[in-house]
């Protein structure tokens, strides 16, 4: 998807200085009914352009497999579309090395690139946002939105949007739904069982649209 060339030069300019690296547009059916929002590329996305691929693109293929459904019936985006990183000290072979490391983006970053996930929601029209993590849930409902509360269901509700130095809320409503990030299964493998369970909820909520 493109976007109109005033809405990335804000982005650029709000973005000056800060440590990121490479662009996602997003990718999949630009007229889906359903939407999933992640967090932000990591080193492997930022290479290719794609989102979602390496380990974590395998456990949302296994979200979309759950649910009967294929990249190509949905919309993929984040709510930060260029890798946020810090340089850390990584000791592959015992020999420390600096490396770039993956980071949360700031709340300034999100608002930088919030017209542009303002943008694909408004061209996409989903009927159903799944928010991939807490970050993508916080940046659609608002800070006081929990994942650890909100996940494995639905919310209809406004969502916020960027009007000019602030958020203000979209007039139109959508089914937002909360998932674990694809990515947390690595730190946490026992929270396998609760996606499954959300995941169940999400379908009967699919079918029900």
């Amino acid at each position: 998807m493109e976007f109109p060339a005033h809405i990335i030069e804000q982005c650029q300019t709000d973005l000056k200085g800060h440590q990121l690296e490479g662009f996602l547009t997003g990718a999949g059916n630009e007229v889906a009914d359903i939407m999933f929002i992640g967090e932000a590329p990591g080193e492997k996305e930022a290479e290719t352009g794609e989102p979602f691929c390496g380990r974590s693109g395998n456990v949302l293929d296994s979200y979309l497999t759950a649910l009967g459904l294929a990249r190509k019936d949905v919309y993929i985006t984040s709510a930060v579309r260029s890798r946020p990183f810090k340089w850390g000290e990584r000791r592959p072979n015992g020999t420390p090395v600096m490396k770039k490391i993956n980071r949360k983006p700031t709340e300034k970053e999100l608002f930088a690139h919030a017209a542009l996930l303002d943008y694909q929601i408004a061209e996409v029209r989903p009927r159903i946002i799944v928010c991939l993590g807490d970050v993508a849930l916080k940046r659609l409902l608002g800070k006081t939105a929990a994942l650890s509360a909100m996940h494995g269901k639905s919310h209809y509700s406004h969502v916020q949007k960027r009007e000019k130095d602030t958020y203000q809320w979209s007039a139109e409503t959508y089914a937002v739904f909360g998932l674990y990030h694809p990515a947390a299964v690595f730190y946490n493998p026992s929270i396998r069982k609760v996606i499954d369970e959300d995941l169940h909820a999400l379908k009967k909520l699919i079918e029900s649209m």
